[in-house]
């Protein structure tokens, strides 16, 4: 059996019990009471207390959760409305005749275009 580990300091008929055996300080040295007879065996646990009041602390926040699949795709929306109508562009090439509007007439101009025939 281990030693005893009996308390540092104690008061005046302070006990202390081990294994059941009652011990008993009479200032100088522990002694084993016999004013009282051996514990008896340990009494049924009693009834659950009551819950108490609900706490006013939040704890703290727990991980995001992982993404969900992505749902369906959805119908098409109706076609907006027509936008406004932009700018004129910048005016074309000028195109000059250079042989004097006969058949095969080359108009000059970016690019060179056959006319053909100016006058007919």
């Amino acid at each position: 059996m281990a030693p005893i580990d009996f308390p540092n300091s104690p008061a005046l008929n302070e006990t202390f019990t081990v294994a059941g055996q009652i011990w008993k300080w009479d200032g100088n040295v522990w002694r084993i009471d016999t004013s009282q007879g051996p514990l008896g065996p340990t009494g049924p646990v009693g009834p659950t207390g009551p819950t108490g009041a609900a706490s006013t602390v939040t704890g703290p926040t727990g991980p995001t959760g992982a993404t969900g699949a992505t749902g369906l795709t959805g119908n098409t929306g109706p076609t907006g409305p027509t936008g406004p109508t932009g700018s004129t562009g910048p005016t074309g090439p000028v195109f000059q005749n250079i042989d004097g509007g006969a058949s095969n007439t080359l108009y000059g101009g970016s690019p060179t275009i056959d006319a053909g025939d100016a006058n007919g």
